[in-house]
């Protein structure tokens, strides 16, 4: 029972503030745990992350500013709501707070009510976010399922995943999009759930009408994944990672610039990954004759060229 307390974090490098929000919060049965500077808070996150943190804003060494900041630039931890607790009253100590990502701001003195009702509001949502997170993790696992559907596909998210950050990187996208990229990679071919295995699994050539039903898997992983908010950067990756810039591609047939760049990223490393692993048919090729492959069809104006460079730089 005790776990299902919402646990706080205060971070406050005087003892008297601490006290006292600590006898603000005690009555409302929340676990609290206490972190005297900016380092100490941001290893206590990491070992132990909590619903919500209280932080003050002066502190020695790395002040409120940064140890938010460092907070919500990290995937993992950037969903934890950040109250900032400051006795600054400046507008421009506020717009920084905001530019850093802090969620709330409580004036010292505090007014008791106030603050606990702001606590109250910010962990309802931090509960709601955490179902969401939930809802993201069975959706990562029916990708992996669709996976194990096909024998001859096993390992194919996790090196797509791999080569598409890392093509990001090279191409200098910034972290957030190289993370959603890597997302990408895992739930792309989710929408293969919606296939037959008779399909996925034919040692042979595919008929027009069994290619039919292929081509409509990106349109059916949309649909499994638009509901979550949490993972909508990713639905432009799982629906047009079949388009080509000729607009010859599916499931839409767009063309030039309407295809986003992380699909033209996807489009790529999945292509190349899928010559060059073994399939019933075939044996995977070697990495110099996929490529020539690739630069084939970008002669053909189906893969952006700037970053098949890239890709084939890394390789």
């Amino acid at each position: 029972m005790q776990k299902d307390k919402p646990l706080i974090l205060i971070v406050d490098d005087s003892e008297q503030n601490r006290e006292i929000l600590m006898a603000y919060l005690e009555k409302e049965n929340y676990r609290i745990e206490f972190a005297c500077d900016g380092i100490e808070a941001l290893d206590k996150v990491k070992n132990n992350p909590p619903d919500l943190i209280l932080l003050d804003i002066m502190m020695p060494g790395m002040d409120g500013f940064e140890v938010c900041s460092t907070l919500k630039e990290n995937r993992e931890t950037r969903l934890i709501p950040v109250v900032m607790v400051t006795a600054l009253n400046e507008k421009k100590d506020r717009i920084r707070g905001i530019e850093v990502g802090s969620d709330d701001f409580v004036s010292s003195p505090f007014d008791k009510e106030e603050l606990l009702a702001r606590l109250r509001s910010l962990l309802k949502m931090k509960q709601f976010s955490d179902q969401l997170d939930d809802a993201e993790q069975v959706i990562i696992a029916l990708a992996r399922a669709v996976e194990a559907k096909d024998a001859y596909t096993k390992g194919h998210v996790d090196r797509v995943a791999a080569f598409a950050s890392s093509l990001a990187k090279e191409a200098g996208l910034p972290e957030d999009e190289q993370q959603t990229l890597y997302m990408g990679g895992i739930l792309h071919d989710i929408g293969k759930i919606g296939v037959s295995d008779s399909i996925l699994n034919k040692p042979g050539r595919l008929t027009d009408e069994e290619f039919d039903k292929i081509r409509q898997h990106p349109v059916i992983g949309e649909k499994i994944c638009k509901p979550l908010n949490s993972i909508s950067p990713l639905i432009p990756i799982i629906k047009h990672h079949h388009e080509k810039l000729d607009g010859s591609g599916y499931p839409d047939g767009l063309s030039g610039e309407e295809v986003p760049v992380p699909a033209r990223i996807m489009a790529i490393v999945d292509v190349y990954d899928a010559l060059t692993s073994d399939r019933p048919y075939r044996k995977g090729m070697d990495k110099e004759k996929a490529l020539g492959i690739l630069k084939e069809e970008s002669d053909k104006g189906w893969w952006d060229k700037n970053l098949l460079a890239k890709f084939a730089k890394q390789l």
